[in-house]
């Protein structure tokens, strides 16, 4: 902080010539909009991200072409599919070592069918080996530790790079929700449950899904809602922290931490939380560290020195001398896993490639736009960061 009390006041008559007398414009560096800003939860688990797994892309590349690859569209497209390879039986599990490869194969050449763990897991294996961060996720009612059986639900959530969320999907019934047009995951729907927005939410069954097993849509849309609205005391995920594999509870309209599942005890610890990041990480986001350069031509210091400014009037009047420039250093910076590379885009020009994680922006006098996003070594972009910047 500069101290004004300590400066002398100069006589004008001494002012050296390198200082133009007559005012200038100050010409203000400003965010005008953003979305750039640090969460608190800066990485994925390793257990969501995308695998190279071949064979099963293959296998299900050989028996439906997808009509689109885009985010999210291709979620339910995959979800229509697995809901429509087998019929739904709660005690048949699949061995513990079974793969969603070797799921699928059983049920083609067996007939086996299965529970919505395997849904859950079918449908998340797929869209990871494509290229999606997928998890399976397990739904449980507050009465859960002792309230009998049927008190929980699996299914799948997928991260949405075009949306920037997570989104949910039930493969079991081949539905997923919205509220006024906006996909929705698990917590967005207990939000709106507490809100008593519940009913207004839209449970979508596939058309296909729905057409094969001659379901009616609002029918549907009623019993599916009645149902899941049993499953809003836990929301259960596995991750990789504190060194080990960890099952993680968020806690949404239970109360209290549940010990047992149904009665039965288990070897695998769980941490409980009310942190909603904990769950619902922000993935593949690109962070950008910015500064304004400074004046090449004069620094405040100098300024100060060389005019006595003693005043915040002064200062301020001074302030287009040492103001700085139209331009700014930027740092990117991605909670992408492994290999990843930058695009930016500056206002309506096109995507360009980065060479390095560095890059300084000429502004223009005026209104100033870049969008900035990651792209993973499989050639997925994430999210767009924006930065919108006045520079007048």
């Amino acid at each position: 902080m500069f101290n004004f009390k300590k400066l002398s006041l100069s006589s004008l008559s001494f002012l050296p010539l390198s200082f133009p007398l007559m005012s200038e414009p100050l010409l203000k560096v400003e965010v005008t909009a953003t979305n750039n800003y640090q969460g608190g939860t800066v990485s994925a688990a390793s257990e969501w991200e995308p695998s190279a797994n071949f064979p099963l892309k293959k296998y299900v590349a050989e028996r439906i072409n997808f009509h689109t690859h885009d985010d999210p569209q291709v979620f339910v497209q995959v979800m229509d599919w697995v809901a429509s390879q087998w019929q739904h039986d709660g005690m048949n599990a699949a061995a513990r070592d079974a793969s969603s490869l070797d799921i699928l194969k059983s049920v083609h050449n067996k007939g086996e069918r299965y529970r919505c763990v395997e849904y859950g897991s079918v449908m998340a294996d797929i869209l990871s080996s494509m290229g999606y961060y997928s998890r399976t996720i397990g739904l449980q009612s507050t009465d859960v530790a002792y309230g009998g059986v049927g008190k929980g639900h699996v299914a799948t959530e997928v991260w949405s790079n075009s949306l920037n969320k997570w989104l949910f999907f039930d493969p079991q019934f081949s539905v997923y929700a919205q509220y006024k047009g906006e996909p929705l995951n698990i917590y967005d729907i207990y939000l709106l449950k507490t809100q008593g927005k519940f009913k207004k939410i839209d449970f979508i069954t596939t058309g296909q899904y729905a057409e094969a097993n001659n379901i009616n849509s609002k029918n549907a849309k009623l019993a599916y809602g009645k149902f899941l609205s049993n499953y809003l005391g836990f929301h259960t995920s596995s991750t990789h922290m504190y060194g080990n594999k960890q099952n993680v509870y968020l806690m949404m309209e239970a109360t209290t931490p549940a010990l047992t599942f149904q009665g039965a005890g288990s070897t695998k610890r769980s941490l409980f939380t009310k942190q909603v990041d904990m769950a619902y990480p922000k993935i593949n986001q690109t962070i950008i560290s910015i500064t304004a350069l400074p004046n090449e031509n004069q620094d405040v210091h100098t300024v100060m020195d060389e005019f006595s400014i003693q005043t915040q009037e002064e200062y301020l009047d001074h302030m287009w001398r040492f103001a700085a420039r139209g331009e700014l250093s930027m740092g990117f910076n991605s909670n992408m896993h492994n290999e990843v590379r930058y695009q930016i885009k500056i206002d309506e020009h096109p995507w360009i490639d980065l060479d390095s994680n560095e890059y300084n922006w000429q502004l223009a006098k005026g209104n100033n736009r870049l969008e900035a996003r990651s792209v993973s070594g499989k050639g997925m972009p994430g999210p767009v960061t924006f930065i919108d910047v006045s520079y007048q």
